[in-house]
């Protein structure tokens, strides 16, 4: 099968889950950039000068957005042709509509994965709800991460045979418990950008709450976004600079580095005003495999990643307060730590081990 996976960018450190995709899946190709993608991850362009010049397309796409598709299927569709292309999976909604006509032209089958906000953000949905409808019924397979997200789809759809339920995976040889260095304070760590749907002030307020019974605790935060700043100016308002570490952007191996030192990891996701959502959150996922319990939200696919009272603590959208007495909670308890720890591990071993969930993309693309 030669697959062709397109992506909307060369590389980003919050979309580790595309990247473990494409290691596990293997394709001839990828593509990227935007929701036209037409550079080649290898290097190239389906493009030919001066089209393959970005100040050039950018402009044409801006000034004659409709022109600019219709050019962009021509030379998606000589592409695919040249490439023999077998099978397309088009990551994220917007990018699969953009890539349909190409592929439909040439008898190409086409898979859509959603990801999280294409499939709830009220303007992503305003632009393209109605494609939605008329295209993904013609997919080979459209692809969600969580039950929620299936319901949003099927919310603007309506009912899909195409339509599966297809969780991420994380690679549990890799994100395995480590040893924990012997220490009086509780360790807490969250990893993940700073965006108003992960709302990272809303967990630093939790950790407050903690730290008013055990003033030792210490948190990491690893990431950065449009809410960094923000965070760490209410952490210096507040006193906590003692308290919480901003890391910013870290490699994959320092991350797992952390998550094994750490007691705790902390989560607090919310649908935004917009309608952004998460889909499943990879870092909860690989925290899980390390064996942490997971204090979160009940958002999105979380619930189904976080077996409540089991592998960890599931509070209410934006209560910080209930988030905060979770915490104290597993503080004042290390049995239960270990012991929901473990079961988080079992529960990444038993449903989201990255093998067979790629086994299972490969079964739907093929």
């Amino acid at each position: 099968m030669k697959l062709l996976i397109a992506r909307s960018n060369f590389f980003s450190y919050s979309e580790t889950f595309i990247d473990q995709q494409i290691r596990q899946l293997n394709p001839h190709a990828v593509l990227y950039e935007g929701w036209q993608p037409s550079n080649i991850h290898a290097g190239g362009s389906i493009y030919p000068f001066p089209l393959n010049l970005l100040i050039f397309r950018g402009s044409l796409r801006n000034l004659f957005p409709a022109f600019y598709q219709k050019v962009y299927t021509y030379f998606l569709k000589k592409y695919l042709l040249k490439t023999e292309t077998a099978c397309l999976l088009a990551n994220y909604g917007p990018l699969g509509m953009h890539v349909f006509t190409a592929c439909q032209s040439v008898n190409i089958p086409f898979t859509v994965h959603f990801h999280g906000f294409d499939a709830s953000e009220k303007k992503t949905i305003a632009r393209y709800g109605e494609e939605y409808r008329t295209i993904l019924p013609q997919a080979k397979a459209v692809i969600v991460v969580s039950q929620v997200m299936k319901m949003d789809i099927e919310g603007i759809c309506g009912p899909l045979k195409n339509l599966h339920v297809l969780p991420y995976g994380v690679d549990t040889e890799k994100f395995k418990p480590g040893t924990k260095a012997s220490t009086e304070s509780i360790q807490l760590i969250s990893v993940g950008r700073f965006t108003a749907k992960k709302a990272p002030i809303m967990s630093i307020k939790a950790f407050e709450i903690l730290l008013e019974k055990f003033p030792n605790a210490q948190f990491t935060m690893i990431g950065d976004g449009e809410l960094w700043e923000e965070a760490k100016k209410y952490v210096e308002e507040n006193g906590l600079g003692k308290s919480v570490a901003f890391m910013g952007q870290q490699k994959p191996d320092l991350i797992l580095e952390k998550l094994q030192e750490a007691d705790i990891f902390i989560q607090h996701s919310i649908k935004t005003p917009s309608g952004d959502s998460e889909g499943t959150p990879n870092s909860i996922l690989e925290a899980s495999a390390c064996g942490l319990p997971i204090v979160s939200t009940l958002h999105a696919g979380i619930p189904e990643a976080v077996i409540q009272g089991e592998t960890g603590i599931l509070v209410q959208e934006s209560d910080f307060k209930a988030m905060g007495e979770a915490l104290i909670s597993l503080a004042n308890d290390p049995t239960l730590r270990i012991k929901m720890g473990e079961s988080a591990r079992n529960h990444m071993l038993k449903n989201y081990e990255i093998k067979t969930q790629a086994e299972k993309l490969k079964g739907l693309l093929q």
